[in-house]
């Protein structure tokens, strides 16, 4: 399935944590911003918690590993730190965590949560060298907290404490009906995502509905929500907002907003994860910010390859689908790419030779947003490339669908019209 790229008016066609931690990988003492250099005919002093890995911790790390977050350890303090110290360093050694998947060959992106070669080397060379603790006074201030919303218009909820399911194992993926009240058309231009229970909130997806789509999903389950694995099931459902653990308050690209008129509801999908602690009720909050002046109309188009069937026992299956040339120059500020738990590799790409996004080693439950840090001016018939590539270990093929055995290659952009 192919869709092209705009979505306009009748002149326009519509665009339609966990191996092994033995040998460490060696820091390069030398690299500017690396462990720093003694007065021993320049040997590399051992970094300290206080003084050089602390303030890498904060930036990188306390988006999750908090008390009461979603990470298994917290690591505020020193001696949280030092008692994994080793699995800290072959973590991001392996460029494993920090959680974060785009190839920055690919493109650069807004609150990336990427760690640099420097400062990688910094907590290798601080493991191997025996932690060492430092001097308090060499500690930078206390994380912060995140800025929200400049101003809200709306707090809304789930309407219910739900406790997730450990039925199918420690990932509950539920979605449920938030009704914003919407009386007259509005231009979201913000939105912040709160967790009622960081410990067990592992990501959620914001998606716009009609009011009587959503309730229909609502209404053919008991109890509160459904379940909803691959997306919320309703027709055509268009991705407003996503957070992840770490994720600050989002404010669109300025000047543009996602326009919803009277009748539009929202679903939020939440991917509840147990792992780390017992199920305990959640009630997660999203706060909108709505324009108070004229907007650029923004669009979160879908670009999808539907017609595939990866051959049981099958590696590197390839599909790549190219959408229809945009018949007018566009402003593309970011993307959402989206696959299931076989995918491998996602890439999309652009005719002209543009990046938009390449993760070479997808993982499921990372999914987000990527807003580029400068958008991207997209030419009258240029055409955007989607490229998706999977491993199935099972006994069946699999083809497209939302279910839990079944798989998607599927890129969603926002995009603005001149």
């Amino acid at each position: 399935m192919r869709t092209p790229l705009v979505a306009l008016t009748a002149a326009l066609a519509l665009w339609a944590c966990g191996p092994d931690h033995g040998a460490l990988l060696q820091p390069d003492a030398g690299q500017p911003g690396g462990p720093s250099s003694g007065s021993d005919g320049g040997s590399a002093a051992t970094p300290t918690w206080y003084a050089d890995v602390l303030p890498i911790v904060q930036t990188g790390c306390q988006g999750c590993h908090v008390e009461g977050g979603i990470a298994p350890f917290a690591l505020k303090e020193y001696a949280q730190a030092r008692a994994m110290s080793l699995a800290m360093a072959d973590a991001v050694a392996q460029k494993r965590m920090p959680p974060w998947m785009p190839d920055p060959a690919c493109n650069r992106y807004q609150n990336e949560r990427r760690l640099t070669q420097a400062e990688i080397d910094t907590i290798v060379a601080w493991a191997n060298g025996g932690a060492p603790e430092g001097n308090p006074n060499d500690a930078p201030p206390p994380r912060e907290e995140q800025a929200g919303l400049p101003w809200v218009d709306a707090t809304l909820d789930s309407g219910v404490d739900y406790t997730p399911s450990t039925s199918a194992g420690p990932d509950d993926y539920h979605c449920f009906v938030v009704d914003p009240g919407l009386t007259r058309s509005v231009d979201v231009v913000g939105f912040d995502i709160l967790p009622g229970q960081r410990q067990e909130v592992h990501h959620v997806l914001l998606y716009s509905a009609a009011a009587g789509d959503a309730q229909a999903k609502d209404d053919a389950t008991e109890g509160p929500g459904w379940t909803c694995f691959g997306g919320p099931g309703t027709p055509s459902p268009q991705v407003v907002g996503a957070w992840a653990p770490g994720s600050p308050a989002t404010q669109f690209p300025a000047g543009t907003g996602v326009h919803l008129i009277p009748g539009t509801v929202f679903v939020m999908q939440i991917h509840y994860n147990t792992s780390a602690a017992a199920p305990v009720p959640d009630r997660t909050t999203v706060k909108l910010q709505y324009a108070r002046s004229t907007v650029r109309p923004a669009y979160i188009v879908p670009q999808a390859e539907a017609s595939f069937l990866i051959p049981p026992m099958s590696s590197n299956y390839s599909v790549q689908s190219t959408e229809k040339a945009a018949p007018i120059g566009l402003t593309v500020y970011g993307v959402l790419p989206h696959m299931h738990t076989l995918g491998k590799h996602i890439k999309v790409t652009t005719t002209r030779g543009a990046c938009f996004v390449d993760i070479p080693a997808w993982n499921f439950h990372w999914q987000q947003f990527y807003f580029f840090e400068q958008p991207y001016q997209y030419a009258a018939g240029e055409q955007r490339i989607l490229s998706c590539t999977w491993d199935n270990p099972t006994t069946k093929p699999v083809t497209w669908g939302e279910g839990t055995s079944d798989e998607m290659c599927l890129d969603y952009a926002y995009i603005t019209i001149p």
